[in-house]
């Protein structure tokens, strides 16, 4: 029985090509998307899954004077964590430095180094390749590999025991670790012993660095152990930052001014929200949640799609399901046969959507880098989801024309007329134009939306950032210089070209965590972004002086002296002209600059705190000239040269903007990328519905044309149905489409209006698209011969 429905349905198929084929290409495209962006997402959420008992692993967080929540924790806090009983074990870990590994003549770098105490893996579970993890971190200058790493520095894994130098000391392997099955934040290539963590002292609950991570005996919810923490930070912090007693402890901890504990589940960290002093940039949520939108969207479209092409095809087969009623075919034969073709269609546009899908992945991380590491063959459970989801959306796809068409009576059919003549076809037509409105105002929605996030994309390329990165070029290891700073600059500015130079120690948008916490009385703490420059730093990166005075060469350095950014003014209150006023009980306004650009393009401009300090640092930037930059840099190789023992390795300004651009522009180009593709599914089935349509309304038009209706008549006729769904469709995706754009541009502190104008040319694109669409089928309407559509009548 299922053989003989399968070679119905195959013959079904056959006598429908274009809408078949049409059907399997919208569906496949949609599937295909869908399993890309559930892939990617589904990746997301496998973060920290490769440690055993991942649910009883708690990274320790600490709200520090008014810092708001950080990453990092007090050195202190481990000596205290004994009076949590839930806590068995934990370790502290820091980030390292990535170069100066050296294995012979060779010298290497790392993409990531940590260091971490001897109860790392402990808490840490990692797979090995050789040696003991027990005693891997055990003592002073022992390392940990990755594979990877491993054999990028001696060609192979059975390394143990070797010698590697490391920042000019002689290291051990102590262990060698296997890939792991699963992405996590903690991603490295080496993991060093010597951490520095020093002794309980009663001033370091003033002081925050490192991280510190616990694990549970038993899974525990997080409050619990927050409890106990903030009884560790009443009974120890409290006396020390709050000498004053003005709060009590318990006022304290709501205070702007207090040191509190926090436990964050592992798992929690990469699919959060970004804390300060992150050891590695967490997963973007605004991200995943516009992409799980996106996907519903395709996915919603692509069934629309089907729904309607499968009930457009069984429509034309009426003198079949006649026939098969006289043979002696029952109700549930027939529903039984349309169930079956819908089940197999979609069963083979799932096929073909896999191959694509696997396709568009290896295009994206060949054009982005690897995005997606996983594979739906690589995860059978995820196979088997999409299979049954398949399955359920060929049910529901074959549903109505399998139950509606099985109910027809079968002699007025077996005298050929249509189907429309038979049935009152008008409940049949009012669900397909339903679902034109809903699939046209998912890609109106998405239409409108890509407009906007290409326009906010635009904005960000022009927003002021409140200084000149132009021609301005930053080289690291200044610190170094054989000579010092000054000496180093003044042979700089001798060489034509170079207009200024400046040793600092931060520079925007280089993704620096220099945050200093100054607390302005006993109850209020402002954190600022600190910035440690020379007194050329506002003229090679042309910052605007506002008020007061920026620091002199001839100035005693000192850090008490200080400039503000008009941020930071607002922040610490000051009514009056903020130069020469002291805050904090120690730093002494001497300036104040505009705001400018600090870290990214999603936050407001904070508080900035810029002190002259020159021991401290370690990178040097270089404003240019435009002309002949190529032998300027060349010049300034040679200056460097002469003057540091360091590499000369160099890179614009205007990169550290270009890395936070485009992490902006990657979510734009997935928003622009599935907008057109859903934009394509759609086009597809409304291009399937004119044919049939058209093939419908033959009789009409060749009445008409009798009557004297001309092309043009037929055409408007023809389309004008099509445009009133598509205009309909576009009213109701309007608020919409407002509500989620401004979900989405709410997270940027600056941020376009929504103007009429884009949704004017969001409508303008809507309806050119589906008039392009039905372009074809209207003039072929138009064209119809009526002798040809009324010959039989």
């Amino acid at each position: 029985m299922i053989a003989h429905y399968l070679k119905t349905s195959i013959r079904a198929i056959k006598r429908s090509p274009l809408l078949s084929a049409l059907n399997l290409l919208g569906l496949s495209i949609g599937l295909a998307c869908f399993l890309v962006i559930s892939l990617y997402l589904y990746q997301e959420n496998t973060y920290e899954k490769g440690f055993s008992d991942h649910e009883r692993i708690y990274r320790l967080e600490e709200d520090f004077l008014g810092m708001g929540r950080t990453a990092w924790s007090t050195s202190n806090l481990q000596y205290r964590l004994d009076e949590v009983p839930e806590i068995e074990s934990f370790t502290r870990i820091a980030a390292g430095v990535t170069d100066g590994f050296k294995v012979g003549e060779k010298e290497y770098s790392a993409s990531r180094v940590i260091q971490a105490d001897e109860h790392f893996f402990e808490v840490f579970d990692f797979n090995v390749l050789a040696g003991d993890l027990s005693t891997a971190l055990d003592g002073p200058n022992k390392l940990v590999l990755t594979k990877d790493f491993a054999i990028k520095l001696f060609g192979e894994t059975n390394v143990v025991g070797r010698s590697i130098k490391y920042q000019e000391k002689e290291k051990v392997v102590a262990a060698v670790l296997d890939d792991q099955p699963y992405r996590s934040h903690l991603k490295f290539d080496v993991i060093s012993s010597d951490i520095f963590n020093p002794e309980y002292a009663d001033g370091r609950w003033f002081s925050i660095g490192g991280y510190t991570y616990a694990r549970t005996t038993v899974p525990v919810d997080a409050q619990l152990i927050n409890e106990k923490l903030d009884e560790i930070a009443k009974t120890y912090a409290y006396p020390i930052v709050h000498g004053s007693q003005t709060l009590s402890a318990d006022d304290w901890l709501e205070s702007a001014n207090k040191v509190r504990f926090f436990a964050k589940p592992i798992r929690e960290i990469y699919l959060g929200d970004n804390e300060k002093f992150e050891l590695t940039p967490n997963g973007d949520r605004q991200a995943r949640v516009t992409l799980t939108i996106i996907g519903s969207f395709i996915l919603l479209i692509a069934v629309i799609n089907f729904m309607n092409l499968s009930t457009a095809r069984s429509s034309q087969r009426t003198k079949e399901i006649g026939l098969r009623k006289v043979l002696g075919t029952g109700k549930s034969g027939l529903i039984s046969q349309f169930l079956l073709e819908s089940v197999m269609l979609t069963l083979i546009a799932a096929i073909i959507g896999g191959g694509l899908s696997e396709l568009f992945i290896n295009l994206l991380n060949q054009s982005v880098g690897e995005v997606i590491s996983i594979s739906i063959l690589s995860y059978p459970s995820l196979a088997l989801y999409v299979l049954i989801g398949v399955i359920v959306v060929g049910i529901l796809a074959g549903t109505y024309p399998a139950f509606y068409l099985s109910s027809v009576k079968m002699i007025p059919l077996l005298k050929g007329m249509k189907l429309n003549q038979v049935l009152n076809l008008g409940s049949a037509k009012t669900l397909r134009n339903s679902l034109v409105v809903l699939q046209f105002t998912v890609s109106s929605t998405l239409i409108i939306g890509a407009f906007f996030v290409y326009s906010q994309l635009q904005y960000l390329r022009q927003v002021d950032l409140g200084f000149d990165r132009e021609q301005v070029i930053v080289l690291p290891y200044a610190s170094k210089a054989v000579d010092g700073h000054h000496p180093m600059r003044s042979e700089l500015l001798r060489i034509p070209g170079v207009e200024s130079a400046s040793f600092n120690n931060r520079l925007p948008a280089d993704q620096s965590n220099d945050i200093m916490s100054v607390m302005l009385n006993a109850e209020e703490t402002v954190a600022f972004s600190h910035f440690q420059v020379d007194p050329f730093y506002q003229e090679t990166l042309g910052l605007n002086l506002v008020s007061g005075d920026w620091f002199r060469p001839d100035q005693e350095p000192t850090d008490s002296l200080v400039v503000l950014n008009q941020a930071a003014v607002n922040a610490i209150g000051f009514e009056d002209d903020p130069v020469g006023q002291v805050f904090g009980n120690y730093w002494r306004v001497i300036g104040v600059v505009e705001d400018f650009f600090v870290d990214n393009y999603r936050d407001e401009v904070g508080p900035a705190l810029i002190n002259y300090d020159p021991s401290t640092p370690n990178q040097v930037a270089i404003k240019l000239d435009t002309k002949n930059l190529n032998s300027t840099i060349a010049q300034v190789r040679t200056t460097w040269e002469e003057l540091n023992n360091e590499p000369f390795e160099y890179k614009y300004l205007d990169q550290n903007f270009a890395e936070v651009y485009n992490k902006e522009k990657q979510n734009g180009d997935a928003v622009m990328v599935f907008t057109v593709l859903a934009i394509f599914i759609s086009c597809l089935g409304l291009f399937g519905l004119a044919a049939f349509t058209a093939d419908q309304r033959q009789h009409e038009f060749g009445v008409r044309k009798v009557l004297g209706a001309g092309i043009v008549d037929i055409v408007k006729s023809f389309g004008l149905d099509f445009i009133k769904l598509i205009l309909i469709a576009f009213l109701v995706a309007i608020p919409l489409s407002v509500y989620v754009v401004n979900l989405w541009l709410n997270t940027y502190a600056n941020r376009i209006d929504l103007g009429i104008g884009g949704f004017l040319v969001a409508a303008i694109l809507s309806v050119l698209i589906a008039l392009g669409t039905i372009a074809f089928q209207s003039v072929k309407t138009g064209r119809l011969n009526p002798m040809d559509t009324l010959r039989n009548e």
